[in-house]
């Protein structure tokens, strides 16, 4: 089966981006901020990753790129904290851009790290599926989807999110600020390169990766998340850098009423729309045979 026009378009603008980024890592500076109190922005411009102040020690969501980890440290050091410190790393899923300076990471800090269970096997039999060259690292643990890590002042409850990858896990994050509670939201994965049945069927995946995908966007946008932080900031359903840029460290500016649940609805019309394109390619290929 070929891919259709509209998914390889994608994947080729997806893995120019990524590889432009690879070379030309200086490119993706981005100042770090203030989420909230206890919760920090550390990632680039092109992906995220968020560290957070809490009762056990610091926990970073997300490596980003080897070729970027400079500016990962050099950002936490300018919040003024140790990235010596960090006690947990924990990893949305099993591609490059999310997991690639994980190594390093754990090196430099001694780190424990967590991973996905339903993308281990990217890294031992499938490393293709990692989407470049990621440093082997050793996984402390996988998620309990059926429970949350409490670290004190700072609750995640991860959340299967299957669909971008197997095993791509989504994380809610309950901070304390004072007597307020407040609900962050972090999608693991919305891309939808590699969910085109030619894609998944090149890749070994099973085609229910597709409805998996559609299925978990409906039940994680039931969800009452207070504000959205992206994994990937172009995901953002409206200016993000505009809220940031307005933002005093409260949130408040960043506080949107229906951002997680539009940004979901995207998501889900992308990928119906993908799947009525994949069931007309299959229904055209059946009646020229």
């Amino acid at each position: 089966m070929q891919i259709n026009k509209e998914s390889r378009e994608l994947l080729e603008k997806v893995m120019t981006r990524l590889h432009n980024f690879i070379k030309n890592p200086w490119e993706t500076q981005m100042e770090p901020y203030q989420v909230v109190p206890n919760v920090f922005y550390v990632g680039n411009k092109y992906v995220g990753s968020y560290l957070l102040k809490t009762d056990a020690g610091l926990i970073l969501i997300d490596a980003t790129l080897q070729e970027t980890a400079y500016l990962l440290i050099e950002s936490i050091r300018k919040l003024g904290f140790d990235p010596q410190k960090i006690k947990k790393l924990l990893i949305s899923h099993g591609h490059i851009d999310h997991c690639g300076a994980a190594r390093l990471i754990q090196e430099y800090t001694g780190c424990e790290i967590y991973f996905p269970q339903g993308d281990a096997f990217f890294l031992t039999d499938r490393r293709d599926l990692l989407l470049g060259d990621v440093p082997d690292f050793k996984v402390t643990g996988n998620y309990d989807y059926n429970s949350q890590m409490d670290f004190g002042n700072i609750r995640i409850k991860p959340v299967h999110t299957p669909g971008h990858t197997p095993g791509c896990t989504s994380f809610l994050i309950s901070v304390d600020i004072g007597t307020e509670k407040l609900l962050l939201g972090m999608h693991g994965g919305m891309g939808l390169n590699g969910l085109s049945l030619a894609e998944l069927e090149q890749n070994h995946l099973p085609a229910s990766l597709q409805k998996d995908y559609e299925k978990s966007l409906k039940e994680i946008s039931k969800v009452p998340v207070d504000i959205v932080i992206p994994s990937h900031i172009s995901h953002y359903p409206g200016n993000y850098m505009e809220m940031v840029r307005e933002n005093d460290g409260s949130g408040k500016s960043m506080r949107i009423p229906g951002a997680w649940q539009q940004m979901m609805q995207d998501r889900i019309s992308q990928i119906e729309n993908l799947i009525e394109r994949d069931q007309k390619m299959m229904s055209d290929l059946n009646t020229d045979i």
